[in-house]
C-alpha cells in the first residue's frame, strides 16, 4: 500500500483508482457539539463514534455541486449547480476515522436516487434553493424532514487549518462509512486538497434539523466554517475492516 495523501495519519489506499470526481462550491459548516448517547443509538453496531476530547460532534453542511464526471471523461457542467446538504457525524473503524452521514438531500428525486443507489446513502429529495449575489448566501429547504434556512456573508481573509486542532479534526476525514443492503459496513475513500477556510458572518439561521433526529446541541452558537471550492475524489466502495 502507498500513500497518495496524508493528513493527520488519514490516508488513502492507492490500490484502486479513484472513479468519480465532482466540485463542489460554496461549503458551509455549521458544527454542534452534542451528547454522545444521542449519536451512538443511531450508528450501525460495528461503526464506532469518534469524538474530541471526549465530546460528540454533528455537522450541517449546504453546499452546491458544480460539476461531476467519471474517470477518463470530462466534467459535465451543472449550470449554476445543484444544491445539496447533508448531516453528519463523527467515526472511526479500528484507528482510520471517517464520516458517517445520517441524512442527505437533492432537489431531484432520480438524482438522489441513483445516489442512494450507488453510495448505500440515506439520501432523500427536497425543494432545496441556493441564491448568491455579492452580499450575501441564501440557502434553504423548504420541507421537511430536514428544515432549514440560511443566511450569511463571507469574509474576505482565509487560511489553511491549523494542525492538531478542532478544526481539523472536524474537517479533514477523507473517508465515510456506511452499510449496504446486507448490513454490512462498508467505505468509501475520497480525496481533495486540504480545506481552505473563511470565517462567516452569520445573518440568519432557522435550524429544525437537530430535532428531527431528537437531538440538542450543547451550545447556543454553531462552530461555522466556509470553503470557497472543493475539488473532489472518490474511490469505488469497499468492505470496512
Amino acid at each position: 500500500m502507498g500513500e497518495i495523501y496524508d493528513s493527520n495519519k488519514r490516508v488513502l489506499p492507492d490500490r484502486l483508482p479513484w472513479m468519480m470526481k465532482q466540485i463542489w462550491s460554496d461549503i458551509l459548516f455549521l458544527h454542534y457539539p452534542v451528547k454522545k448517547e444521542k449519536i451512538e443509538i443511531l450508528l450501525p453496531p460495528k461503526i464506532q463514534l469518534d469524538t474530541y476530547e471526549g465530546q460528540a460532534w454533528i455537522t450541517i453542511v449546504p453546499y452546491v455541486i458544480k460539476s461531476i464526471g467519471v474517470r477518463g471523461l470530462p466534467f459535465i457542467p451543472l449550470g449554476r449547480g445543484i444544491p445539496g446538504i447533508n448531516v453528519r457525524t463523527y467515526v472511526k473503524m479500528g484507528e482510520k476515522p471517517g464520516i458517517y452521514f445520517l441524512k442527505l438531500a437533492l432537489p431531484q428525486k432520480l438524482t438522489a436516487m441513483m445516489a442512494k443507489y450507488l453510495f448505500h446513502l440515506p439520501y432523500i429529495s427536497m425543494d432545496l434553493s441556493f441564491e448568491k449575489t455579492e452580499k450575501m448566501i441564501q440557502f434553504e429547504s423548504k420541507t421537511t424532514p430536514l428544515p432549514f434556512t440560511c443566511q450569511y456573508r463571507v469574509l474576505p481573509a482565509s487560511s489553511p487549518i491549523k494542525k492538531e486542532t478542532l478544526e481539523e479534526w472536524l474537517l479533514e476525514r477523507y473517508c465515510f462509512y456506511t452499510t449496504n443492503t446486507k448490513g454490512k459496513v462498508i467505505r468509501c475513500d475520497i480525496i481533495h486538497e486540504p480545506w481552505f477556510i473563511h470565517k462567516v458572518e452569520l445573518v440568519g439561521i432557522e435550524n429544525g434539523i437537530l430535532s428531527t433526529f431528537h437531538i440538542q446541541s450543547e451550545s447556543t452558537h454553531p462552530l461555522i466554517q466556509y470553503s470557497k471550492d472543493a475539488n473532489v475524489r472518490l474511490w469505488p466502495i469497499v468492505t470496512a475492516k
